[in-house]
């Protein structure tokens, strides 16, 4: 099938969407029971820092039982060996850190039967997958939307807690050269666009393949939505091996239909189990550049170290990696034009590590004599601060988290326990960074540091130079906001996403804490708990994609349709709302 003709029949195929998946046995009401009176509430075991609240191991078993089964969408039959996940959310979140307790999975029986027993009281969230289908969380009607909490009480059944899964979407193509000739071992993948730590980026969007020898590859299991399809060449000789000889050709990431920018891209538009096929990608030779520099350790040192790269063209993932030679140089062959990060670590305890990080623009001409200076891990040190009528509430394990500020290539989140002084110690790489917590029940109030409040702003650790002096408030009086929703006949909803955000334009985007996304439970009421105290605007939307929050153009978009409400700590409030549609 020509290039052509294959849009033109997905198109056809896009009136498909994901509502169906919601027919059949998926429509059965899920039923709730409660144990017979004089049946005991779980209660929370003594002891700790405090007498308070323990990690989910050292708890009693829970009391409620929750069960389903999982079918496939199009033919309504069960699905056995289906994984089902189960995941106890915390009672607040900061800036994307998640404190969860219960994380459970089971797998379906030949009845596509599922079951969790002793579950403790909470708000949970269920996923289920299998193979070639498409994952689903419960009271998800699009797998870009968030999932829809399950709020499950001590000594609960909670049954026909179904999922129907849709076969995922199927791409197969082939790859060529510029001869025609097929290319192997080419990755292959969809991406697409997400607001991710503030910045709108290309993220995976599903799996990955590599061509065979006859370049072909297939993608499967990929969700309905919209991507950019990206083929990636791998260096023969990245790592190295030998000095190539004479002009070296490579070829730069190519996005379908045959373009190098992915402004000219083709997007497509993917229904539920569409087939695409015969889908043909002629990648572009292109002049690479050998790249040549060493890597030095904190002392100025030759340092020993495996050398990663990735490209910095806004789609995440390594690209290619290179062994560091003892003398601290290396080699990277056949580099294709383009925007670089390479990062440079020593291999061992990631903890104690000395790092460091470049940006390189590669054209078509060699480059030597890059240098890569290395930090050794440094250290940001403080105390927690807590009001002394709640110490007693203290959890047994406490967390701090080092949360990158922005996007930062290859990091991640750095947590620290809080000793029984309630000083920490956290180490990572230089940066700036926020501090979080990773307890349930618990926030941050404020950080300082030097006697300025850097609780938003974040602080700066500076290669080589530890950071001392951290304070960090924390407090369990959080706000609570909670309610329902209705359409304009005033009939109650149970699928709607309510979005709150601050007031204050310049605390939009990121990962702000002065935003959240609550989903309704199984009674339609949603919960959105950890707020900050401060102004913000709420609404009830039909629909909300997967990082549209961290999009300041979305939140002014809705901001106009919003209604107000002011928050004071450990304020809760209960606020009852008017669907709106989400404007495209």
């Amino acid at each position: 099938m020509r290039p052509s003709t294959l849009l033109r029949s997905t198109r056809m195929l896009l009136v498909l969407s994901l509502v169906v998946v919601a027919r059949g046995a998926a429509a059965q009401p899920t039923v709730f029971t409660t144990a017979p009176p004089g049946t005991q509430p779980q209660m929370p075991v003594p002891g700790g820092r405090g007498g308070g609240q323990q990690s989910a191991a050292d708890l009693p078993p829970g009391t409620a039982v929750l069960r389903g089964r999982v079918f496939a969408a199009d033919t309504g039959q069960p699905l056995r060996k289906a994984q089902v996940r189960i995941v106890q959310m915390p009672e607040a979140s900061q800036a994307g850190v998640m404190a969860f307790r219960d994380n459970k999975l089971a797998t379906t029986n030949e009845r596509g039967i599922y079951e969790f027993k002793e579950l403790r009281a909470g708000r949970y969230q269920l996923t289920a997958s299998k193979g070639s289908y498409v994952s689903l969380s419960y009271g998800q009607t699009r797998p870009t939307e968030p999932g829809k909490p399950i709020q499950v009480l001590d000594a609960q059944t909670i049954e026909r807690v179904d999922f129907s899964l849709p076969h995922g979407a199927v791409i197969t193509g082939r790859i060529l050269d510029e001869y025609g000739e097929p290319m192997p071992d080419v990755s292959v993948g969809p991406q697409r666009y997400q607001y991710t730590q503030g910045q709108r980026r290309l993220v995976p969007a599903g799996r990955m393949a590599f061509t065979n020898d006859l370049g072909e590859f297939r993608l499967f299991g990929i969700p309905p939505g919209q991507y950019y399809l990206q083929a990636t060449w791998r260096a023969q000789n990245p790592m190295g091996a030998g000095t190539p000889t004479g002009p070296s050709v490579g070829y730069a990431p190519m996005f379908f239909p045959g373009t190098l920018d992915v402004a000219q891209a083709q997007r497509l538009t993917i229904g539920v189990g569409v087939e695409m096929s015969d889908v043909v990608m002629t990648m572009r030779p292109v002049k690479t550049a050998r790249v040549t520099g060493s890597v030095l350790d904190s002392q100025g040192r030759p340092m020993r170290a495996m050398l990663f790269v990735m490209q910095d063209s806004g789609a995440f993932g390594v690209t290619s990696g290179a062994s560091v030679q003892p003398d601290g140089t290396f080699t990277l062959n056949s580099v294709a034009p383009g925007e670089y990060v390479l990062r440079a670590a020593q291999m061992t305890n990631p903890a104690d590590a000395e790092s460091g990080t470049i940006r390189l623009t590669v054209g078509s001409d060699d480059i030597s004599g890059v240098q890569i200076t290395a930090s050794r891990a440094v250290y940001a040190r403080g105390h927690v601060v807590v009001d002394p009528a709640a110490a007693a509430s203290l959890p047994q394990r406490l967390l701090v988290i080092l949360s990158p500020v922005q996007f930062m290539p290859m990091m991640g989140t750095m947590p620290g326990a809080v000793l029984d002084d309630m000083s920490f110690e956290l180490k990572g790489s230089p940066g700036k960074y926020r501090i979080n917590l990773g307890a349930t029940g618990w926030t941050v109030r404020s950080v300082r540091w030097n006697a300025s409040d850097v609780t938003d702003s974040g602080f700066e650790i500076k290669p080589n130079e530890d950071l001392a002096g951290l304070e960090v408030e924390i407090t369990n009086r959080l706000t609570t906001i909670s309610g329902l929703v209705t359409n304009a006949r005033g009939e109650q909803l149970k699928d709607y996403s309510t979005v709150v955000f601050a007031q204050d334009p310049t605390r939009w985007g990121g990962t702000t804490r002065y935003q959240s996304v609550g989903r309704p439970d199984q009674d339609g009421r949603f919960k959105i708990t950890g707020l900050p105290a401060g102004d913000y605007y709420i609404i009830a939307l039909d629909r909300v994609d997967a990082g549209e929050t961290g999009d300041p153009e979305f939140l002014e978009r809705i901001r106009t349709r919003a209604s107000t409400i002011s928050l004071n700590e450990g304020e809760t409030k209960t606020v009852d709302l008017r669907m709106q549609t989400a404007e495209r």
